[in-house]
């Protein structure tokens, strides 16, 4: 017991002392008295310049606390005057008897006004490197941890105010600014969980000022280096260029967010974000969006990356899916399913403050879907395995990017079945007069920028009242140079094969086609592409033409090349031919007009032609018509921007029609070769036989030979007076 006292007096009298001499520092020594020594001592060891502008305050008991006011650390050589660090305010205290025990208990940290400037200059010279420490050593035995361990210290509670980072790189001339920072926590310990309340202002320049709130516990574990923020709650406010004045509010929760720092292993489960897009085109109450994932971990010493259950609801539309990543440090590459849940797509868009487009079909933009698995790179995205179905219509197949930075496209798709035309404007009831319609512009400045390789396969489709089967397009475009090759499709009984080229490397576009047509119906394509019944039959062309524009009206204006076609079994809908020679005879011998008793149609064998291209006008010098009773032959010319004909023809009568009641009477123009004028429209053409000019020939001929008769007369009346005289 007496030892017991002994030691128990020694251990008090001792504390006593310690206290004692901690008064007589307190009360005796200054330690503003020390402050040219401290600033001397911290420039020579770093080269910078120490300022103690405020004074220095000590306490002893129950704390050993310093106080100090406004101070500042000057920057590195060749980063300017302005300091490297300042502060207007710091306090820092140790529990006194704590620490005694050799435990160090620190209490409450206030740090007010503090401004840190880190630049990287020009030269890539960074304004802290000279103050950084040797490389820790990743050997450090058990006994040394364990030995750190014991002496990390607890910290009652850790307040900043009004604080500043200023991170410029002059390399990359950016200046990004974090001010009004402020940093509440609980009381720190190592292991322990505590309360953390942060909130500061991000800056971009004018472009982008980010409010930023953050709130949770956290929990650092500084023997095993981890950390462990529970139920973070993060509330954003983004402003700048381009955002509505009152920010667009950004929420963000989550269970939990981990940092393995010794394994470099970073976790987030729970994430949940919510966000209302506010803009001028769209809806006043904005656009809500909503983000969830249940899981997403990042493993930086495997470079892997795994986000599972992700959930993007944008206005109702929902696009769910999963990502792996791997080398996500040196060469990122995020791979996995995408897909977006049917949405009523014209209802959607409205929901976004777009007013969705009139169509010919109202029921059009009705339903969209989407699948696929995604590929992301740096330079690259991919999405493969494509599904989407808009409407009635299922596009398969790829489509991506395979370089950004040349905005290089690649696909390969092929849709079942499209209806183009559902989806084009209303047709108006308001006739547009002829000189009012605007010419199309040919995109030059967009056709240059254009990288595109891939193909597009069609079952089904329709555009421009025209309908094709088996569809198949190439695409290659790059620098300026657009080719759609092959194209073909199978439409209308036959076959279409092309080769269209466009040359935007000019200020003009330079389009050059190449197209060919077999055993096409012209029936059915007259009626969907003109509008017009009037020509029937079965054929062939081929077209080789040249334009040079900026418009589709000046493309057609210099159309120069050739042209060929055939024509089998057909007719010319809405002329009788036979019957306006028969009605033409009537006028000219001023009889009473026949009855039309048939269709008004000219049935042919056989039509065909050639002819060449000259600044959009085709010169038609070989046009040949077999038909039953005629056989048409003749030339002329066809104006495709006036949209007009002009032939003169001659039709030679093989026979009169035997069901022709006027048959005797005709049987006259057998071998006669009878004028015919075409003129008006290539939609609505006007047939005109010219019997009276047919007559006028006749009569000629018959002139002519009464004259040769005469000749022939006179030459013998003459011939047998000069042999009367010879023989006198």
């Amino acid at each position: 017991m007496r030892a017991l006292k002994i030691v128990g007096i020694a251990i008090g009298a001792l504390i006593a002392l310690v206290v004692v001499t901690l008064l007589l520092v307190l009360i005796f020594v200054d330690p503003n008295d020390f402050r040219d020594d401290i600033e001397r001592l911290v420039e020579r060891q770093t080269g910078r310049e120490l300022t103690l502008s405020g004074d220095l305050k000590l306490s002893v008991f129950p704390w050993v606390a310093l106080e100090l006011g406004p101070a500042s650390l000057g920057d590195a050589p060749g980063f300017g005057d302005e300091p490297f660090v300042s502060i207007e305010e710091a306090r820092l205290g140790v529990r006194l008897l704590p620490l005694l025990r050799g435990t160090i208990e620190v209490g409450h940290v206030r740090l007010v006004g503090a401004r840190v400037r880190l630049v990287t200059d020009e030269q890539g010279r960074r304004n802290w490197e000279d103050l950084g420490g040797g490389d820790a050593s990743d050997t450090d035995t058990e006994d040394e941890t364990s030995q750190r361990s014991a002496q990390l210290p607890t910290i009652a509670g850790l307040e900043v105010r009004d604080a500043a980072i200023v991170l410029e790189n002059r390399q990359e001339q950016s200046r990004d600014v974090i001010r009004n920072f402020n940093l509440r926590t609980g009381r720190l310990e190592s292991g322990k969980p505590f309360k953390i309340d942060t909130d500061f202002l991000f800056e971009q320049g004018a472009s982008l000022v980010a409010e930023v709130r953050l709130a949770g516990e956290m929990t650092a574990d500084l023997e095993q280096n981890a950390y462990r923020l529970a139920e973070p709650a993060i509330d954003v406010t983004v402003r700048g260029e381009g955002y509505p004045a009152d920010g667009i509010p950004i929420a963000i929760r989550a269970q939990t967010l981990a940092a393995d720092v010794a394994q470099d292993v970073y976790r987030l489960t729970g994430l949940e974000l919510t966000a209302t897009w506010k803009g001028e085109e769209l809806p006043k109450a904005g656009v809500p969006i909503t983000l969830t994932a249940s899981d997403v971990q990042a493993d930086l010493g495997q470079q892997t990356l795994q986000l599972t259950a992700l959930d993007m609801n944008v206005a109702g539309a929902h696009l769910k899916g999963a990502l792996k990543g791997e080398q996500i440090l040196d060469a990122p590459r995020l791979h996995g399913p995408l897909e977006l849940d049917p949405v009523p797509l014209r209802d959607w868009l409205t929901k976004l403050g777009i007013d969705a487009p009139a169509t010919q079909d109202p029921k059009a933009l009705g339903r969209l879907s989407f699948s696929s698995q995604v590929t992301l790179t740096q330079q690259s995205a991919e999405l493969a395995d494509i599904v989407l179905q808009l409407d009635d219509t299922t596009a398969k197949g790829m489509f991506g990017i395979a370089d950004f930075d040349s905005k290089a496209l690649r696909f390969d798709l092929h849709v079942d079945r499209i209806d183009a035309d559902r989806y084009l404007p209303p047709a108006s009831d308001e006739p547009v007069a002829e000189d009012e319609e605007t010419p199309s512009e040919i995109p030059v400045d967009a056709l240059r920028e254009l990288n595109a390789q891939g193909q597009l396969t069609i079952g089904e489709a329709i555009f421009a009242g025209m309908t094709f089967s088996n569809l198949r397009l190439g695409v290659n475009a790059r620098n300026g140079k657009v080719r759609l090759h092959p194209s073909e499709a199978s439409m209308y009984g036959g076959r279409y094969s092309g080769d269209i080229t466009i040359d935007a490397t000019s200020e003009a576009a330079r389009i050059s086609l190449d197209e060919h047509v077999s055993g096409i119906d012209f029936t059915p394509l007259f009626k969907d592409f003109f509008e017009t019944e009037r020509v029937s039959g079965k054929g062939s062309l081929n077209l080789k033409v040249t334009g040079v524009g900026r418009t589709t009206d000046e493309i057609v204006k210099t159309l120069t090349g050739t042209l060929d076609f055939e024509v089998a079994d057909g007719a010319l809908e809405g002329v009788d031919l036979w019957y306006e020679i028969r009605r033409a005879r009537a006028l000219l011998r001023r009889q009473p007009v026949p009855a039309q008793t048939g269709p008004a149609r000219t049935p042919f064998t056989a039509l065909s032609g050639a002819g060449t291209m000259k600044n959009g006008v085709l010169s038609n010098h070989e046009l040949a018509v077999a038909m039953q009773y005629l056989r048409v032959t003749g030339q002329g010319t066809v104006d495709l921007p006036k949209e007009t004909l002009d032939y003169n023809l001659v039709a030679t009568v093989l026979r009169i029609p035997s069901d022709d009641s006027d048959a005797a009477e005709m049987q006259e123009l057998v071998d006669a070769k009878i004028p015919i004028r075409i003129t008006g429209t290539l939609t609505d053409p006007k047939v005109r036989p010219d019997i009276e000019g047919y007559v006028k020939g006749k009569v000629q001929e018959r002139v002519e030979e009464q004259r040769q008769k005469l000749e022939e007369k006179v030459k013998e009346k003459i011939g047998d007076k000069l042999k009367d005289l010879f023989r006198r």
